[in-house]
């Protein structure tokens, strides 16, 4: 049995001690942070998506800390770790306490990587109120998943989202552009990514095409049959609830 601390009360989560197996693997992209950043990149542009608020057709949750997982599995406790410290300040549990929350596996096991359930059970353990594609289901045609990505943002919501990205892997919606129109080419999804190495600067921000993203919103059958489409989750702690900011 695991016993984790959260805010204000200690919660018991009963999960494998699976940190050493996680650890095998050469540290992940936090490893070698920004060792091949290239300043001033001819390829790529890279906004102060920190600092940039919304305005005109953009939707950003801003002052949006990012995170570089610690391994080469834990996508998903990186990114929930990422919303933990957006609602709270600071998460309550490091990456590799939520791995063994959310029952990460390594390579080598079956499930391979941290499914939904899991990444559900991290935050109704702690008492968060939760919507996922398990119960919700997801949307069934772009249209209605650009209607269900502005709606998250603008009530101040990120939205952790699994696709085929590095063959399956976890990263957080923070933002959404039409750049003004409704033709659907031009939309870009802005990203809090965990495995942030191939555009020149590894500040953990991912500029998207919205609707390359929809297309390939699937896995490399690395979940169970019923599990590896569309997959997605919203977590809000209660205080957030209750102050009507969400």
């Amino acid at each position: 049995m695991t016993f984790v601390l959260t805010a204000g009360s200690a919660v018991a989560f009963a999960a494998p001690d699976l940190t050493e197996a996680l650890k095998k693997d050469g540290g992940g992209p936090a490893a070698y942070l920004h060792q091949f950043d290239q300043k001033d990149s001819p390829y790529y542009v890279h906004p102060d998506f920190y600092r940039m608020k919304s305005h005109g057709s953009l939707l950003l949750l801003s002052h949006y800390r990012t995170h570089q997982q610690e391994t080469e599995y834990t996508c998903g406790p990186a990114a929930a770790l990422t919303v933990a410290d957006y609602y709270l300040g600071k998460s309550p549990h490091s990456e590799m306490e939520i791995a063994r929350i959310m029952e990460t596996h390594p390579w080598g096991m079956e499930d391979v990587g941290t499914n939904t359930r899991g990444m559900v059970r991290y935050f109704t353990g702690m008492g968060w109120t939760v919507h996922s594609s398990l119960t919700d289901g997801s949307p069934e045609t772009y249209e209605a998943f650009v209607a269900f990505v502005k709606q998250n943002p603008s009530q101040g919501i990120p939205i952790m989202v699994e696709n085929v990205d590095w063959g399956g892997h976890w990263r957080v919606i923070i933002g959404f552009d039409s750049l003004g129109d409704d033709k659907g080419a031009n939309d870009v999804l802005i990203m809090a990514d965990p495995y942030d190495t191939t555009d020149h600067l590894q500040d953990g921000y991912g500029i998207v095409p919205s609707q390359r993203f929809y297309y390939t919103w699937f896995d490399a059958k690395l979940f169970r049959p019923g599990e590896a489409d569309r997959q997605w989750l919203t977590a809000v702690p209660p205080q957030k609830l209750k102050k009507g900011t969400h």
